[in-house]
Parts: C-alpha cells; structure tokens; sequence
C-alpha cells in the first residue's frame, strides 16, 4: 500500500516513459501509445461556483449514473479511469477532453465510465474529495460532484470544500457528509491504490478500455490521453462497435 501512495503522489507531476509517449504494459492490459493531456477547459478564473455547477449539470444531464458509473452498465465499451484529486494532469483530462468522449461515447450508449479513486489513507483534501464522490454516487451524482471537483481546481487553484460543491449541485450536504465515513468508500480507494501499483501504473490519470462482450482480453491502455481521438484509437483496437 505505501508503494501504491507513492505512485500516486508521483503520477501526477513530472514525466515518465508512460507520459512522453511510449506505451506501457501490464500483466492484465496491452497499450497504445499516450498523448500530451490536452491544455484545461475551464472558464477563467473568478467564475462563481454556481456558475460552474451549472455547467457540468448540463453536460451529465440525462446520462444515468451507477455509483461512479456513468453511462448504461451495458454499453459495449467499457471504460474504466484511475485518477486523482489534487492532480493538475487529472483535472487537465477531466476538463479539457472527457467531456468529448462523455457526448461522444457515453450519452449516446456507446461506452460507459468508470471512475475509481487514488487517495492516501492519511487525512488530506485528496482523500475528502475522492470519498465525498463515493458518497455524492448514493445520491446519483457522483460524477457531477467529481466533475465540478476538477473543474473548480483550474478555475480557482484551489480544493472547494465537499459541502460547497455538494450544495452547489443541489445535493444533501449533510448526508453527503455522513456518508462520506462509510468504511466502503475507504476500502474502494484503497483497493484502487493496489491496483495501480500491481499494474505499475507510473502516470495518472490512466484510462483501461475494452469491449464489454470480451472480458477475457487485455485492456487497452491510455494515460493522459491528450485528445478524443486517442479514446476513438483505443475503442478500435478493442475491436468494439460503435468507435
């Protein structure tokens, strides 16, 4: 586990062979060559955090979330992120091209997303926001509220309070809170840091794609994909339809 907090608070900064563009292997994943995270979305600084829910309540509109899955659990393309708060490559990612391959892929039933978070088990603003996302899930917002999350981070260069971002999206605030403690959503981002380090996943955010219907075949595997167009290379490696 500590091997696996390492990776994480290292993943997020500097360069690797992962990062500069090499392809990376696992025992359990085959990979295509990464791309430079595209430069963030964000609106400007200053934007008022209302504005900003706003935003990514019209961008998940709609598209049904289980827990931190967003999109139908059927979807032929299964999508899984490993990612981290508090990490300017994840929130680049998360604002500057998801959102593309939300509209692309997941609204239209393509794929699905999956978020797991990396967190040290220490107290941290890493670890409030990736626990607070577990909890907004119970309340069918978990992306919504991870989301805003990173978009904040680039708007304002800072962390948002959980009960601020949870009440700007119209959550429990209070729930959200109580929730939050649950052991379960320790043991999801635990259980994310130590299969990152097993895989000896070095950079984040890191994606895993793969068709639904083949289970048995190795992911692809994308970390910081700079484009939508490095999800749409992914999907056709899966041999997937609909990339």
């Amino acid at each position: 586990m500590i091997a696996a907090l390492a990776l994480v608070a290292a993943g997020c900064g500097g360069t690797s062979g992962a990062a500069s563009g090499t392809s990376t292997t696992s025992a359990a994943a085959s990979s295509v060559a990464t791309t430079s995270a595209a430069k963030p979305t964000g609106a400007p600084r200053g934007v008022t955090l209302a504005r900003s829910a706003a935003q990514v309540r019209r961008e998940l509109l709609g598209i049904p979330q289980h827990g931190l899955v967003l999109g139908l659990p059927t979807a032929p393309i299964t999508i899984v992120e490993y990612g981290a708060f508090g990490c300017p490559q994840c929130a680049a990612v998360h604002r500057g091209v998801l959102p593309q391959v939300i509209a692309r892929y997941v609204r239209t039933g393509k794929a699905s997303l999956e978020f797991r978070g990396l967190a040290g088990t220490a107290p941290s603003s890493a670890r409030d926001l990736a626990l607070a996302a577990y909890a907004a899930s119970a309340q069918s917002h978990g992306w919504d509220f991870l989301q805003l999350a990173y978009l904040r981070s680039l708007e304002t260069g800072t962390t948002e309070s959980t009960a601020r971002l949870a009440t700007a999206l119209g959550l429990d605030a209070k729930r959200l809170g109580i929730d939050a403690t649950r052991p379960e959503w320790l043991t999801q981002v635990k259980a994310a840091a130590s299969v990152a380090a097993v895989a000896q996943f070095v950079t984040f955010p890191v994606f895993l794609v793969r068709a639904r219907t083949q289970p048995g075949q190795p992911f692809v595997v994308l970390t910081r994909p700079g484009s939508v167009k490095a999800f749409a290379d992914a999907i056709a490696k899966t041999g997937a339809p609909g990339g």
